[in-house]
């Protein structure tokens, strides 16, 4: 399948805000659900380090995995990974900070809204309910 018509499906599942920031890498289906990998997208120096000469990318943050609307049944994953900036011969690095969940809640804020409202479950009872355990 060509991949701008993934991305044009994908992005239509995908919170805008997420799908402004990271880009899709992998779609993975496993027996617990569907895993989207999303990688923040190279270009995006934290604002710290816009006037930083030598600015090198140095890897990934803790990837942070975010429940999503379902899919055929199974839970969604939304699995983001920021990238990680530092000043070439340095040490200290820098990311950028988003947004995408209620706190204390590992859900998106679309998600968390809907459970809360509409269903009456938390996202921890939801996923059992799909899952069956």
């Amino acid at each position: 399948m060509d991949k701008s018509i993934l991305d044009s499906i994908v992005s239509t599942m995908l919170p805008k805000e997420i799908y402004l920031h990271f880009e899709l890498v992998a779609i993975t289906e496993q027996a617990e659900g569907v895993e989207i990998r999303l990688e923040e997208y190279a270009e995006l120096v934290p604002p710290q380090m816009s006037s930083t000469a030598n600015v090198v990318l140095d890897g990934f943050c803790n990837p942070l995995s975010l429940l999503h609307f379902s899919i055929n049944g199974k839970p969604l994953y939304l699995k983001l990974y920021r990238r990680r900036w530092k000043e070439s011969g340095s040490n200290k690095h820098f990311s950028n900070h988003y947004s995408f969940h209620p706190d204390g809640v590992k859900t998106t804020h679309e998600f968390a809204s809907f459970l809360k409202d509409e269903v009456g479950y938390t996202a921890d009872e939801y996923v059992r309910c799909l899952i069956g355990s």
